[in-house]
């Protein structure tokens, strides 16, 4: 009997742990605009996924942008991003260097990200208020 009411509730319990991590991840891009350090961060390699988008507007790639920073230690730390644009492919190479501004936390580095995700802005807010959307319409059965 115990087994069945298990399986009813992992279902809806999944579901609430992933709306708290889409509230927590909202949050910490927004807290990163207010009181993370700036630094500047090398683009490393900019890398088109998957293949076209399946939405209204053509010729739209989800691309992995991947960076590099240096903390004033001389420590360099690794990040990247998600970004999605045209089918207009931007290549990397020596010769041609992209800086690009990013935040990261003094304490912990390795929570970063470009200052253009980081802040108060929709995608953060949009991310907060469909987690707290999922926590008030998922009830777990009794």
């Amino acid at each position: 009997m115990s087994g069945t009411s298990l399986k009813k509730r992992i279902g809806p319990l999944l579901v609430i742990l992933i709306a708290v991590m889409m509230i927590a991840l909202g949050l910490l891009r927004i807290s990163l605009g207010f009181a993370g350090e700036k630094g500047t961060a090398v683009i490393t390699g900019i890398r088109r996924q998957g293949g076209e988008r399946g939405e209204a507007v053509p010729n739209r790639y989800t691309y992995v942008v991947s960076y590099t920073f240096t903390l004033p230690g001389g420590v360099k730390i690794d990040g990247f991003t998600y970004d999605i644009r045209d089918a207009v492919y931007i290549k990397v190479s020596d010769s041609n260097v992209i800086m690009a501004p990013i935040r990261y936390f003094k304490a912990l580095p390795h929570i970063n990200a470009l200052e253009s995700d980081s802040g108060l802005k929709a995608g953060n807010l949009i991310l907060i208020g469909a987690g707290i959307i999922l926590i008030k319409f998922v009830k777990p059965k009794k």
